[in-house]
Formats: C-alpha cells, sequence, structure tokens
C-alpha cells in the first residue's frame, strides 16, 4: 500500500487476487475507458470512477463492481464481487474510506441472500468457515473493529460476521485485518465453484436478492452518504450507480 492512496491500493490488491482466481471481462464506456468516469459538478475536477466487470468463468459469480469517489480529503472505494440472482452464493463486499495519509475506517463483509430462521443451514455453510477470520479481526483488542458500534438500519441489512471500523483507525490496522478479509474473499470465491443448494428457488432467490439490494443501497437507509454522493456527482449521476450495482449482467 502507498502513504497517498492506500485505500485505493487495498480495492485493486483485492481486484487482482479476484482476476488470479475467475476470468473477468471489463465492460468499459465507449471510449474504452471504465464504465463511468466520474467528475465533480462543482468545479468539473476528476472524481474517481466505476468499474464493471463481467465474470467470464462457468461458476455462480455474476459481476464485480469497484466504485472509487474522490472528494478531497476524502477517497472512499467500494467493491463488490456479487453472485448470481439465482444462486445462493451470498455477495462479497469490502469498503475503504480514506482521510488524510494515514486515517480510515473500513468493513467487508459476506453479505447473506437468504435469512437465518428459514435457512439456518445456508447460514452453517456460508458463514461456519469464516468464524475464526472474524475472531481473529474482531478480538484484538488493538483493533477498533473489535469495539466498531454498528449502524442498526445499515446493519439489518449485512451479516452479524460483518468486520467494520466504526470510528476512525490507520492503515496498520487494515494491515491486520486483511488475511481474515482475504480469507472472506476466498471462502466466497469457494462457494461459488462449489455451492449447491437447494432448499430455496431460483426464482425465490432472485426476486430476494433485488429487494434486498434495493434496500442495501436506498438513499433512505443511508442519507447522509448518499446526500454526499449528490454533493460531488449530482442526482442524476447517483441514480446511474444505483442501476449498476443492482443490474445483473450474465
Amino acid at each position: 500500500m502507498t502513504d497517498q492512496a492506500f485505500g485505493a491500493d487495498f480495492s485493486v490488491e483485492l481486484i487482482s487476487r479476484i482476476s488470479a482466481a475467475i476470468g473477468l471481462r471489463e465492460v468499459q464506456s465507449r471510449s474504452g475507458g471504465p464504465l463511468l468516469e466520474l467528475v465533480n459538478i462543482v468545479d468539473g475536477t476528476g472524481a474517481g470512477a466505476l468499474r464493471l466487470w463481467a465474470i467470464t468463468d462457468d461458476n455462480q459469480l455474476d459481476r464485480l463492481i469497484h466504485w472509487r469517489l474522490l472528494s478531497p480529503p476524502v477517497d472512499t472505494n467500494l467493491l463488490f464481487l456479487f453472485g448470481r440472482p439465482g444462486t445462493a452464493v451470498p455477495h462479497f463486499h469490502a469498503q475503504v474510506v480514506q482521510f488524510g495519509p494515514d486515517a480510515c475506517v473500513y468493513n467487508a463483509d459476506i453479505i447473506p441472500r437468504l435469512d437465518a430462521v428459514e435457512h439456518p443451514d445456508h447460514f452453517t455453510e456460508v458463514y461456519g468457515p469464516i468464524t475464526k477470520a472474524f475472531w481473529t479481526a474482531t478480538t484484538d483488542r488493538q483493533n477498533v473493529c473489535s469495539m466498531a458500534p454498528a449502524n442498526p438500519a445499515i446493519a439489518v441489512y449485512l451479516s452479524p460476521w460483518s468486520i467494520a471500523a466504526g470510528r476512525p483507525t490507520n492503515r496498520e490496522e487494515l494491515r491486520r485485518v486483511t488475511p481474515s478479509i482475504l480469507a472472506y474473499l476466498d471462502h466466497c470465491l469457494a462457494l461459488a465453484r462449489s455451492m449447491t443448494y437447494t432448499g430455496a428457488t431460483a426464482e425465490e432467490l432472485a426476486s430476494r436478492d433485488r429487494r434486498h439490494l434495493e434496500l442495501l443501497h436506498s438513499e433512505t437507509l443511508d442519507p447522509r452518504s448518499w446526500k454526499g454522493v449528490h454533493r460531488v456527482l449530482g442526482a442524476e449521476v447517483a441514480q446511474h450507480i444505483r442501476e449498476v450495482l443492482h443490474a445483473p449482467v450474465r
């Protein structure tokens, strides 16, 4: 990681790991660059980009998205690896918000595709193997994530295995928890190759996934963050980004 943009470098590291494991085809703009080049509506300066890759391998993954939003001094990087809509493969998510040369908050999760009460066997298969990685990160008292207060409005759409720094920390903590985050990613990639869950139909899974993602990225759920996006990019571009986040490519 570099001093200047360790949050972005962290996302690039994850993308490289995914690319080494599965086939990716980037969906580019007409000019051949990232799908969306983002521009600050106030001064016309570059404000990051949204990149989209289609998964080309014969597995249960659909798309990879990296959204970088630059609004100095804040550098926000969000990464999503989405399972296909009609499968039970969970979505991998990681985010780093960097502000300054050494300060950040972060979170990582495997987002559930079903509910624990109705499908406890699904939760055992998805989350049992990453529990050790979760405890490694969250029981280290050096780490802010061991004391992270969750926003319940957002947390209800994530999993209890989410690793999150809910208050400012530094890149050294991000380094300490990176092995746990990589374990989450590797587990998600393994599930995409081998998962055969039959406790819900493809139609039920796709319908729930659509409603879940719409709620997770709704402006009413996290109004402060989306107001910031509107302020930098405008409402129309913000809506376009949500549409890209939700649209399957396979």
